[in-house]
Parts: structure tokens; C-alpha cells; sequence
């Protein structure tokens, strides 16, 4: 079943998250050079990904990748000797992720579907992996309990997910944020979905135009969500490519 988001996301995502990194980095093709360059660019700046994900741990491991992007993370997790499981709303990113495959010599499922309705099976999974994606499927709830139905007992999953409380949040949209703070903290209010110009601070197309829907979240809203997880951490991490940030580590 395909709700109004999902198709707005599979047209908006069709576009891999990083052309204009690539366009700027000057690669115009998808060689395998090519995006060595980019992956070396992506996690030199996402440089938390490495310490987050412990991608040697996966060699061996059934890992599920939700939302693929440019494929950074799918290669290394390939490289790294995961059986994985690419899955995407839009072709774009699917079609990227067999490209890597095929350049690396390895087998990879790539699964064109949402998130929300995953055509996979239960406890199959020792890891799902999501970065920047959940927050944008419109039920970030229902992506997380789809996500702990296919882990294995003692399966972990690493999201990514935007910060209510970020320092661009406050100083940018301060008026939802202030509301957001009383519906997490007091309960007055409702959580609203970013606005076009909270979304458009994040990511944009080529065109400029901003991505269908982005929620956000605080440590204490995502607990919430995921009370029936056995245990959950959370980490801040800076943006780090404005202003003052540009000098403290990611």
C-alpha cells in the first residue's frame, strides 16, 4: 500500500541524496574511482559512521540498509564481508546499491519498497541500519516497529534520526521548536511536522526544492517510541559545516 508520502518520497528520493556533493566534487559518472571519491568525501565528513556502525562486526551478519543514498554505506558494508539487504523507497538508490554490488563482486538483495510496509521477514535480521532516512517516512513510529519485527532476539539497529533540539532548530524555527518542547516536556500541544522551510534547511533536490515530509525528534520522544526496544542509547552529533562548528569534531 503506497500513501501520499511514499509516492512523494519515491519521486523526491528518485535523485540520490549527494548529487550535489558529486556534482560538486566534479564526478560525473558512477566509476568506481568515481565513487571512491565520494565515499572518501562522505565519511571524512560523516566521520561518526565509522564510530557508530562497527562494520567489521557485520562480516557475516544479515544487515538490512533502509534508505541507500549514494551508497556509501552499502559499499562498506560489502567491503566489510555484511549479507546485505538494500531497501529503498525509490529506484534511484536501489539501482545505486546493485551498481556497488556488481563493482565489488558481491551478492546484494536490493528491494524497492517502503520502510512502513517491508515485504521481509520476521526475526531475520541481525542489524538494520538507517541513517537519514526514517525521519522521513511520515510514521516514524510504525518504521521502527516494522524495524524490530525483522531484527533476531539480540539484533541491534542503528537510526539516525534529526534533532528537535538542535542548535539550527532553535535559532531557525524557534516557534516550533518552543512547541515542541512543551509537547515533549508538558504534553500541551501536538508534535508537528517540519515545515517547508524547517525541511528545506536539510535537503533539498537539484531544483532547490525540499524534501516531501521531515519529522524531528528529542532523546526523550524516541524512548518513548521505542519502549518495547530492551535497551536504547542515544548520541548527539554537531552538523558541523556551519559557523563555529566548523571547528569542533562531528
Amino acid at each position: 500500500m503506497v500513501n501520499n508520502v511514499d509516492k512523494e518520497n519515491q519521486d523526491f528520493w528518485n535523485e540520490l541524496c549527494g548529487t550535489q556533493l558529486a556534482n560538486l566534487l566534479g564526478i560525473t559518472d558512477n566509476s568506481a574511482e568515481s565513487l571512491r571519491r565520494f565515499d572518501d568525501w562522505f565519511f571524512n565528513f560523516y566521520s561518526y559512521l565509522t564510530e557508530e556502525i562497527p562494520f567489521e562486526e557485520l562480516s557475516g551478519k544479515r544487515v538490512l540498509e533502509v534508505g541507500l543514498g549514494y551508497g556509501s554505506v552499502t559499499g562498506r558494508l560489502l567491503e566489510a564481508g555484511a549479507d546485505v539487504t538494500a531497501l529503498d523507497i525509490a529506484q534511484g538508490p536501489v539501482g545505486m546499491a546493485a551498481h556497488r554490488a556488481h563493482l565489488l563482486g558481491c551478492g546484494c538483495e536490493t528491494i524497492q519498497a517502503s520502510i512502513l510496509e517491508a515485504p521481509l521477514p520476521n526475526e531475520h535480521f541481525d542489524a538494520v541500519i538507517g541513517i537519514g532516512s526514517y525521519h522521513h517516512t511520515g510514521n516514524t513510529p510504525r518504521a521502527l516497529a516494522e524495524t524490530f519485527r525483522m531484527l533476531r532476539p539480540g539484533g541491534i539497529a542503528y537510526i539516525m534520526v534529526y534533532n528537535a533540539y538542535s542548535y539550527r532548530r532553535w535559532l531557525r524555527e524557534f516557534g516550533p521548536t518552543f512547541n515542541y518542547f512543551k509537547a515533549d516536556k508538558f504534553r500541551i500541544g501536538e508534535f508537528k511536522a517540519g515545515s517547508q522551510a524547517a525541511r528545506a534547511q536539510y535537503d533539498v533536490d537539484s531544483e532547490g526544492q525540499a524534501a516531501p515530509h521531515t519529522d524531528f525528534f528529542s532523546v526523550g520522544e524516541m524512548r518513548r517510541i521505542c519502549n518495547q526496544w530492551s535497551a536504547v542509547e542515544h548520541r548527539r552529533r554537531n552538523i558541523g559545516a556551519e559557523g563555529f562548528l566548523q571547528r569542533i569534531p562531528r
